[in-house]
């Protein structure tokens, strides 16, 4: 099972708490010795608000920090995924969380900080998000008893192309068809590459709802396209769906290995039978759902 980070893997522990009545400029300079961007501002031992380096920055030397600072602080537990921090960021606009753990304010985590650590989330070569990215989603969507389909794509005889082209030209041809499905993939869908020519998206539908069609649309996108050198580049996908009659009583982790376990041997059987798509929702997703 995919092992998604959280905030208490990341934030900082060691962190200093000034004054509301301290002065900006004293913050500013004490700032730039310590190579701290951000604090906690307290007022007699009480939490008051955060205060940034942005902040200092847009306030008077004269002024004090009660002038600058942020007033009610946004508090994150440590056990929340690095994903759902990065909504929430996207969400607030804000620049730092404080981070509760054990019931009491442990440390601070600021927006690039957050950002360096996603940075590691993402395929290099390709400029997807790696599989981690659609395990949280699909968890997510679980959690709040949502339907979700998985369609999983491998590129036909990749192997094949890679040792006859070189692999300067597979590089090319695996961004490439990242490209083309990012830019035909749906804003609420969410695509990873899931590691060497293997390719996911998540959807919150059912397949017979959209997850079959873009499968074949996406399938004729990049059998239409013009590839490096005049290669013919297809995909076979495999596709399954948690279909949900009732309240899941299964773990959502659990849940989501299987499914994208299903699917990913549904592209592997969509091969075998020279086939486009693979579907395995009718048996195997009553059996998880």
């Amino acid at each position: 099972m995919i092992n998604i980070k959280r905030v208490a893997n990341i934030y900082h522990k060691e962190f200093y708490a000034v004054d509301v009545l301290d002065g900006v400029s004293k913050i500013k300079s004490f700032f730039l010795e310590t190579e701290n961007s951000c604090c906690p501002v307290m007022d007699d031992g009480k939490l008051v608000g955060v205060i940034t380096y942005k902040d200092l920055l847009r306030t008077h030397p004269n002024r004090i920090v009660a002038d600058a600072m942020r007033c009610e602080p946004v508090t994150v537990p440590a056990e929340m995924p690095l994903w759902q921090a990065k909504e929430l960021f996207e969400e607030t606009g804000l620049d730092v969380f404080l981070v509760e753990e054990e019931g009491r304010i442990s440390g601070i985590l600021p927006r690039n900080l957050l950002e360096i650590q996603l940075g590691s989330h993402i395929d290099l070569l390709t400029g997807l998000y790696k599989s981690d990215y659609i395990y949280y989603h699909g968890v997510r969507l679980l959690e709040n008893e949502q339907e979700i389909s998985i369609v999983f794509f491998d590129i036909n005889k990749f192997g094949v192309i890679d040792k006859t082209y070189g692999h300067t030209v597979g590089d090319i041809i695996l961004r490439e068809v990242s490209k083309l499905l990012k830019e035909n993939t749906p804003s609420e869908a969410f695509l990873c590459r899931f590691g060497g020519d293997e390719f996911a998206v998540l959807l919150p539908t059912h397949l017979d709802e959209g997850a079959a069609a873009l499968a074949y649309r996406l399938a004729d996108t990049i059998s239409q396209h013009s590839f490096v050198s005049g290669i013919k580049v297809s995909i076979s996908a495999g596709a399954i769906e948690g279909r949900r009659h009732e309240k899941r009583a299964d773990d959502p982790w659990n849940t989501m290995d299987q499914l994208i376990n299903i699917a990913s041997l549904g592209s592997t059987e969509a091969k075998k039978s020279n086939a486009t798509l693979f579907m395995a929702e009718i048996q195997a997703a009553s059996e998880i759902a």
